[in-house]
């Protein structure tokens, strides 16, 4: 590894921009450390790339009194670094620093047994050796700034997304979603929350025709019940139906079945979200409900708990560049309003909505006095943030619970 290490450093290049932490003295043998001594003389005085050749000369010339068996050792090191191939420039970085905080914790070790004999008396030896090694320690900056090119500007923002939503009235407000997006949708209980994701995926033109692999992970109802929406909503049947036409309900659902995965999540903290979305790669992620994926730590305040989780999904939605529905409810005060606000979600005051690129709210036409059906059918979606078009407002659909199926 050290002469690997020499070698990458006759690179100018890689040596102007690491001198600081390439020491001489991490390296371990004497006759590395005199190679090393070579080198750095040689940046010095030359302005033009060095070669091993050229190292090898300027040593030999400066080390004219070597014994035979010592100038044979260091010809076959000389042979030893030009077989080798330079390292990754950042490989050979982040070596460097292994090695100096190895010699630093060395140097703070025998600094430790001087102060136990007496030989050191004062901190003042301990302040200085922070102060020269603090950068050691210090992780190797890498960052990647974003192009200033304006066409290429032009192209990353080009409204243009990759999954379309399939319902045109939302379609107005948001057209579609791409990979590394966060979207939280709220509503209060048995409003089709559950339903409406089965829509947005399985729904004719939805998600899953567009050929999106599509994992629902499903903390709240049975799994047989969220696959079963799905299944109607992929059909526009009933379960009735189905059952009468098993054929026809086949030829709408066999197509995307192998690219929709659901998955009793009960229980699950998001690290073992994280897991399942690294092994199985999925366009679209639903988590439902959301907030009861738990992040690692502990919280004084629940808010502050669901914050934590949501800029967790954020994270994972960019990491492995997938779209995040995260699921949840909205608190009590929502109940029978059509028009809702952010601080209507549940637990949350804006820790949700802050990490969203959209937020959405579905509500229903509360029912008013005298009426004769159970439920009305109209579903208002609200939505309240959007980062991807700058557009808010409230359209309504007709949702049918027993297909699971929205119309504009």
């Amino acid at each position: 590894m050290e002469l690997a290490l020499l070698r990458t450093l006759t690179s100018r290049e890689f040596y102007e921009g690491n001198k600081s932490i390439a020491k001489e003295r991490i390296f371990k043998s004497k006759e590395t450390r005199a190679i090393k001594n070579t080198i750095d003389l040689a940046m010095i005085e030359y302005e033009d790339d060095i070669n091993i050749g050229d190292i090898e000369a300027l040593f030999f010339s400066s080390n004219q009194a070597l014994t035979t068996a010592q100038k044979d050792i260091y010809t076959s090191l000389f042979r030893k670094m030009d077989l080798c191939d330079e390292l990754n420039y950042e490989v050979a970085q982040d070596v460097l620093r292994e090695l100096n905080r190895e010699d630093a914790a060395n140097e703070l070790v025998d600094m430790a047994f001087k102060m136990s004999n007496g030989e050191i008396t004062s901190l003042h030896k301990v302040v200085e050796f922070i102060d020269r090694r603090e950068e050691d320690f210090m992780p190797a900056l890498k960052i990647a700034f974003e192009s200033m090119d304006i066409d290429e500007l032009l192209k990353k923002n080009d409204l243009e997304f990759k999954w379309k939503i399939n319902i045109p009235t939302v379609a107005q407000l948001v057209p579609g979603v791409n990979g590394g997006q966060l979207i939280v949708g709220a509503a209060r209980p048995n409003t089709g929350k559950t339903s409406c994701h089965a829509f947005l995926c399985a729904g004719k033109d939805g998600f899953l025709h567009q050929g999106a692999k599509v994992m629902v992970l499903a903390n709240e109802e049975a799994t047989n019940r969220v696959s079963a929406r799905y299944l109607t909503a992929s059909c526009n049947m009933t379960i009735d139906a189905i059952k009468k036409d098993k054929t026809k309900a086949e030829q709408f659902f066999k197509p995307m079945k192998d690219s929709l995965n659901v998955a009793d999540a009960t229980g699950w903290d998001l690290d073992r979200m994280e897991r399942a979305i690294k092994a199985y790669k999925p366009d679209i992620l639903i988590a439902d409900m959301a907030d009861k994926f738990h992040p690692e730590g502990a919280y004084i305040a629940h808010h502050e708990k669901l914050k934590a989780t949501y800029i967790r999904l954020r994270i994972l939605a960019k990491q492995y560049d997938c779209v995040i529905f995260a699921m949840s409810q909205l608190s009590a005060e929502a109940e029978g309003k059509v028009f809702v606000d952010m601080s209507m979600l549940e637990g949350s005051r804006t820790g949700k909505a802050s990490e969203a690129d959209i937020l959405f709210c579905l509500t229903k036409t509360p029912m008013i006095e005298g009426q004769q059906e159970e439920d009305s059918a109209e579903r208002h979606w609200l939505v309240l943030k959007n980062k991807l078009t700058g557009k808010h407002g409230r359209v309504v659909t007709m949702f049918d619970p027993d297909t699971a199926t929205y119309s504009a």
